[in-house]
């Protein structure tokens, strides 16, 4: 900055003039031209300059300023709060810093080996694998067991109800029980002498089912009776449960059974040849006519078996005597009974062995576990 020397200038001397003249011609780009002492209109022009100029500058300052408030959101911000949708690389440069950033980078990836995006996923594959091994083989008990306490071959509900046209009356539930109030009457000789009317949840007796119609009997007053439809009571569906508890008792008495031979021939190997049905003594017979036979059969006819009837025995073997462990451990003359049970599910068969003492039948026992039936 240059500096303004100021002079005490005394008016009507000549030399105050020439002073005037001098100064005047050296700094006539600073300040405004003096013609006298006493005149100050330069000076507000000078001021005005001065403010257009601070004004301008501010003007572009504040655009400025403006233009960074913009942008603070949208790149500012982001690469200060490291947001996670801006990587470390984002920055505010163009298009063309871009492309050499996207080359410098495939250049380092090049050199630096990356973890592909699936590979944490390969320890989760490995575990559901190891979730769910495969079943191992099985032995060659499990496959005897298999073959001598096969699971029964059931009949489908539909094929013994015949479609719903012809449903068997051992497979009628002993009640039943109606959706709807039903009306019954009481009938004398041909006259309806009474009536009722039974709330919907009163068990009800199933008589006789045909076409779609349900006679069904007032248990609380046995002369009552009267027909409906059958889709206006549980009939069906008290059928559908019992044909599914029997198909799963039946199911796990056969699994239960397999386990229990199992753990009885591990225990016992000798048993295997039994199961195998190699055991049996070079005297046994088999001739159904036989009279040792007959105190077998004459048990069977009373029911002393549980479960199994005369009529349904296939085959009688005579073991002669042998000694058995269990509840009835003892020696024994033995006969073994292959049945085939009916029912209205199929057939099932099963061997039970008799044992006896002084001519007749004191228990049936499994053949295998020795377990009472």
């Amino acid at each position: 900055m240059k500096t303004i020397r100021m002079a005490v200038i005394t008016p009507g001397r000549g030399r105050g003039q020439r002073e005037i003249g001098i100064l005047r011609e050296r700094y006539r780009h600073d300040i405004p031209t003096l013609r006298s002492p006493d005149d100050t209109s330069d000076y507000g022009e000078f001021a005005t300059r001065v403010m257009k100029g601070f004004l301008g500058t501010l003007v572009v300052v504040c655009l400025i300023i403006g233009g960074l408030w913009f942008a603070y959101d949208p790149y500012i911000k982001p690469l200060i709060d490291k947001n996670p949708t801006m990587s470390d690389n984002d920055s505010l440069i163009d298009g063309n810093a871009d492309e050499d950033a996207a080359s410098g980078s495939t250049g380092a990836d090049s050199s630096t080996p990356v973890a592909k995006p699936d590979t944490p996923a390969k320890p989760a594959a490995t575990a559901s694998k190891s979730a769910t091994p495969k079943e191992a083989p099985k032995s060659e008990l499990d496959l005897l067991l298999e073959e001598k306490y096969p699971m029964p071959k059931i009949i489908p509900l539909l094929e013994i109800v015949d479609n719903w046209n012809n449903v068997p009356k051992r497979a009628y539930p002993p009640e039943v029980f109606a959706k709807e109030t039903v009306a019954f009457q009481l009938v004398v000789n041909g006259q309806a002498i009474g009536s009722s009317n039974v709330a919907p949840g009163t068990p009800l007796a199933p008589i006789e089912y045909q076409a779609g119609q349900l006679q069904v009997g007032n248990k609380a007053n046995p002369g009552m009776n009267t027909t409906l439809p059958v889709d206006k009571t549980d009939f069906k569906e008290r059928i559908e449960k019992r044909y599914n508890d029997y198909v799963a008792k039946l199911s796990e008495k056969v699994t239960a059974q397999r386990k229990r031979v199992k753990e009885v021939v591990e225990k016992d190997p000798a048993k295997l040849a039994a199961l195998k049905g190699e055991a049996a003594p070079p005297a046994a017979a088999s001739d159904s006519g036989d009279p040792r036979f007959s105190a077998v059969k004459t048990s069977l006819r009373n029911g002393e078996a549980a479960s199994v009837t005369l009529e349904e025995a296939i085959s009688f073997t005579w073991n002669g005597s042998e000694k058995v462990g269990g509840e009835f451990s003892g020696s024994y003359e033995t006969v073994t009974v292959h049945f085939e049970v009916a029912t209205i599910f199929g057939k099932f068969p099963v061997n039970y062995k008799a044992l006896l003492q002084g001519g007749r039948v004191v228990a049936w026992i499994d053949p295998i576990t020795e377990d009472r039936i």
